[in-house]
C-alpha cells in the first residue's frame, strides 16, 4: 500500500508540474503527432479491499485483496487542434486483464468466522473501456481518464481439511478514474504510467451452506504500458 501511495504522489506531482510549465512554454513548436491507433501491453499492481460481510450476522468474510497482472489494450488518440482546441489529445482505450496470466492472480484470503473454513476472494479477469483527455508537452502527454469496467469475481468459503467447498463466480460492473503520463519514444511507440481507482457495484455471493456474502470491491492500480502505433 505504501508503494501505491508513493506512485500516486509522484504521478500527481508530474502532471501538476507539466500543467504549470504550460504558462512558460510555447506549444507552437510541438511537432509530435500523437494521433492514430495503437496496441499495447502492460503490467499492473492492484491493491484494495473486497469488503465482504456475511448477511446473516454481519461478520467479516473478506477484506484485503492484492496482486499483479498483465493487461492488453487497443486504443486511438485524436488531436483536437483541428477543432480549435490546441495542444489537447482525446482518446479511447479498450483493455483486457487476465489476472492469472504469468502472475499469481489478484486474491485475498483469511480465516472465516468459523475458523475451520478459509474465506477467499479473487478477481479473475477484467474488461475496461475508458476515455481520456491529455495535454501535449514536448514528449509527454499528461492525461486524465474515466471509464467503465467489468470484472469477474469469485467468493468462496472452503473447509481447510478439503472436505467441504462452496462459492460463487459472477461478473460485476463498476467505474474507474485516474491520472497518467504517456511518453513519446518515436513515431511508432510510446510508454505510459498511470494510477487509478476502481469502484465496483455492490453484489451478493453465495458460499458454503447457502450463506450469503455482500461485497463492494474497491481497489487502486498502478500500471506501466508499452504501446505500438500503426
Amino acid at each position: 500500500m505504501k508503494l501505491i501511495k508513493v506512485l500516486k504522489l509522484i504521478t500527481y506531482q508530474a502532471i501538476v508540474s507539466l500543467i504549470f510549465f504550460n504558462a512558460q512554454i510555447s506549444f507552437a513548436e510541438n511537432k509530435i503527432d500523437w494521433e492514430g491507433p495503437y496496441v499495447g501491453v502492460g503490467v499492473q499492481s492492484l491493491n484494495g479491499g473486497m469488503n465482504g460481510n456475511y448477511t446473516d450476522a454481519g461478520t467479516i468474510h473478506s477484506r484485503d485483496i492484492d496482486g499483479e497482472s498483465v493487461q492488453f489494450q487497443i486504443g486511438y488518440n485524436k488531436d483536437l487542434t483541428q477543432y480549435g482546441i490546441n495542444n489537447y489529445i482525446a482518446g479511447i482505450d479498450l483493455s483486457y486483464s487476465d489476472h492469472d496470466f504469468l502472475f499469481n492472480g489478484v486474491k485475498g484470503k483469511r480465516d472465516c468466522p468459523n475458523t475451520v473454513y478459509a474465506c477467499t476472494s479473487s478477481v479473475n479477469y477484467s474488461w475496461t473501456a475508458k476515455t481520456k483527455l491529455g495535454l501535449k508537452y514536448d514528449n509527454f502527454l499528461p492525461n486524465l481518464f474515466l471509464g467503465y469496467t467489468n470484472d469477474q469475481i469469485t467468493i468462496r468459503a472452503d473447509a481447510k481439511n478439503n472436505t467441504d467447498f462452496g462459492g460463487t463466480t459472477k461478473t460485476v460492473e463498476g467505474i474507474l478514474y485516474g491520472i497518467g503520463v504517456d511518453y513519446y519514444l518515436n513515431n511508432k511507440s510510446f510508454i505510459g504510467f498511470s494510477f487509478y481507482e476502481t469502484q465496483m457495484n455492490k453484489e451478493q455471493f453465495t458460499v458454503d451452506n447457502n450463506l450469503k456474502v455482500d461485497t463492494k470491491l474497491k481497489y487502486n492500480t498502478a500500471k506501466f504500458t508499452y504501446n505500438y502505433r500503426f
